[in-house]
C-alpha cells in the first residue's frame, strides 16, 4: 500500500474520547467479519456526526484563514487537545474520518464529489469529496460525515437505486448515470440524492468518482470552498451538527448534551447556524429558531450549542468583515 498518514493507538484513544465513543465499544483494529465491520464503521460515523460539527469557522474566527488539510494538522485542530469543540469541513473532516480508518486496517480511499447547484441546475467543479469503503465481504460503501444536514447518517452500499433512512421522513439513495454536463454520455458517476418526504421528488446533492482521489488531490480541491470567488464559505457562516431523540431542547445548557443517553438516541435532526440564524430541525419540522442581533450572541451560541469556543484573537478578527454581525444584522452594512 502506499504510504498513508497513520493514527498511532494512543491518537486513536483522544479520537475515541473526542466523540464521546464508550470505552467498551473501542477496538484499534478492524474487525475481520463483514458485519462486525459494517456496524462497527456505522458506529463511529454516527457519534462523529453528534460530537464533530460540520463548520467553516477558521474563514471567518481566525487571523490566518488558512485550512490546513493534511491528516495530523486536521487531528491536532478537531481532535487535539484542546480542540475548543472544533470541527471543520468536508475536506478536513472526511480526512480525520478516512485517516482513523486507514489506522483501523479498513480498506479506504478517497474519491472526489462535485456539489449540484440547484438553482443553475449544474454541478460544479471538485469542492467535495467522500470516503469509499470496501469491507471483508467485497461490499462498498459511500462514507460521508462532512456534508452538513443533507448529507447521509450512515453508511451506504454502492448498489443503484437502494433507499434507506436519512433523518426520518427523509430518503435518500444513489443512483448510476452520467450527469447532463458531460461530453461523453456513457461515462457514468454515482449521484447522492435526497428525497424529503414520500410526496417530494429526489434532489441531487453531489455526485462522486468511482476512483481513488490522492492526499495531493484534496489538498488542490481545498483552495476552492476557501478562496474561490464563487464560494460562499468565506463570506458565510455555517456550522451543523446532528441530535439525537434523546436531545432536549430544554436542556442546552453550557454546551450540547453528551452522555451515554443522548449518544444512544437516534439521529433525529440536526442544528444549524446560518449567518445569524440558528435552527434545530428534527424530523423534518423547525423546533427552534432564533436570530442573532450581535456576536456575542453568535459566540454564546457556538459554545452553547455545538460546543465551540475561541481565543480573544480569534474572536477579534471577524470584526469588520462582511460576515460579522453588526446590529440587527451579518456584514458592516447590515446586509
Amino acid at each position: 500500500m502506499a504510504h498513508r498518514p497513520l493514527f498511532t493507538a494512543a491518537q486513536l484513544g483522544q479520537y475515541f474520547d473526542r466523540i464521546c465513543l464508550p470505552h467498551d465499544e473501542r477496538l484499534y483494529s478492524a474487525p475481520p467479519h463483514y458485519d462486525d465491520q459494517l456496524h462497527y464503521i456505522a458506529t463511529l460515523v454516527k457519534h462523529q456526526l453528534l460530537t464533530i460539527p460540520f463548520e467553516n469557522l477558521t474563514l471567518h474566527y481566525s487571523w490566518h484563514r488558512v485550512v490546513n488539510v493534511q491528516a495530523h494538522n486536521v487531528f491536532r485542530k478537531i481532535v487535539g487537545p484542546p480542540s475548543h469543540g472544533r470541527g471543520g469541513y468536508c475536506m478536513e473532516a472526511n480526512t480525520l474520518f478516512h485517516t482513523v480508518l486507514l489506522s483501523l486496517g479498513f480498506h479506504v480511499h478517497i474519491a472526489g464529489a462535485r456539489i449540484y447547484d440547484a438553482a443553475a441546475q449544474r454541478y460544479g467543479g471538485f469542492t467535495h469529496c467522500v470516503n469509499i469503503v470496501t469491507t471483508a465481504a467485497g461490499h462498498r460503501y459511500m462514507v460521508d460525515v462532512a456534508y452538513g444536514a443533507n448529507g447521509p447518517t450512515a453508511p451506504v452500499p454502492l448498489v443503484e437505486g437502494r433507499e434507506q433512512a436519512q433523518i426520518e421522513p427523509a430518503r435518500l439513495r444513489l443512483v448510476h448515470e452520467p450527469i447532463p454536463q458531460q461530453v461523453d454520455q456513457g461515462c457514468k458517476v454515482w449521484i447522492y440524492q435526497v428525497r424529503v418526504g414520500p410526496e417530494a421528488g429526489w434532489t441531487p446533492m453531489y455526485c462522486f468518482l468511482d476512483v481513488e482521489f490522492l492526499p495531493e488531490d484534496i489538498q488542490g480541491m481545498n483552495l476552492s470552498p476557501s478562496k474561490s470567488e464563487t464560494s460562499f464559505f468565506p463570506r458565510k457562516v455555517l456550522v451543523t451538527r446532528f441530535t439525537t431523540d434523546a436531545e432536549r431542547i430544554d436542556q442546552v445548557g453550557d454546551g450540547p448534551q453528551r452522555d451515554a443517553g443522548t449518544m444512544g438516541g437516534q439521529i433525529d435532526g440536526a442544528i444549524i447556524l446560518w449567518e445569524n440564524t440558528l435552527r434545530w430541525r428534527r424530523g423534518g419540522e423547525t423546533k427552534l429558531s432564533i436570530t442573532l442581533e450581535s456576536e456575542n450572541q453568535r459566540l454564546d451560541v457556538l459554545r452553547r450549542y455545538f460546543g465551540i469556543s475561541f481565543d480573544e484573537p480569534d474572536r477579534e478578527a471577524i470584526k469588520g468583515t462582511v460576515s460579522e454581525i453588526v446590529g440587527n444584522g451579518v456584514g458592516p452594512s447590515g446586509v
